[in-house]
C-alpha cells in the first residue's frame, strides 16, 4: 500500500511537463524563467533529481499553478466571492480607498 504522505516524483514531474507543454514553453525557457539550467528541468521532470521547496515555488509561480497541484496533483478551487482571503484583501484596499480594478 502507497504511504499517503510520500511525493510520488515521477507523477510531479509528469505533471510540471504537462504544465509546461501546456503553456508553449521549452525546458530552456521555463530553465531561464526560474534561474536554473535546463537539464535540471529535464532532471526534475524525469525525476531523476529532486527540486528544493525555492525552485518548487518558483515553478510553480512560473507555471501558474500551485505547490499542491504540482506535488500532490490537487487542484483547488477559489470563488472570488467565497474566499476569505480575498474578502479580506478586498476590505483593506477599500478602507485605504484603493480600488481592486486599479
Amino acid at each position: 500500500m502507497k504511504n499517503p504522505f510520500e511525493i510520488d516524483y515521477v507523477e510531479m514531474g509528469t505533471r510540471i511537463r504537462q504544465k509546461r507543454r501546456d503553456m508553449g514553453l521549452t525546458q530552456e525557457r521555463l530553465a531561464e524563467r526560474i534561474s536554473v539550467s535546463s537539464s535540471f528541468i529535464g532532471h526534475i521532470e524525469r525525476a531523476e533529481k529532486v527540486p528544493s521547496l525555492d525552485t518548487m515555488a518558483k515553478l510553480s509561480i512560473a507555471l501558474g499553478t500551485t505547490l499542491d497541484y504540482l506535488v500532490c496533483g490537487v487542484q483547488l478551487r477559489c470563488e472570488r466571492d467565497r474566499c476569505y482571503l480575498f474578502r479580506d484583501i478586498g476590505r483593506v484596499l477599500e478602507a485605504y480607498g484603493i480600488s481592486e480594478n486599479n
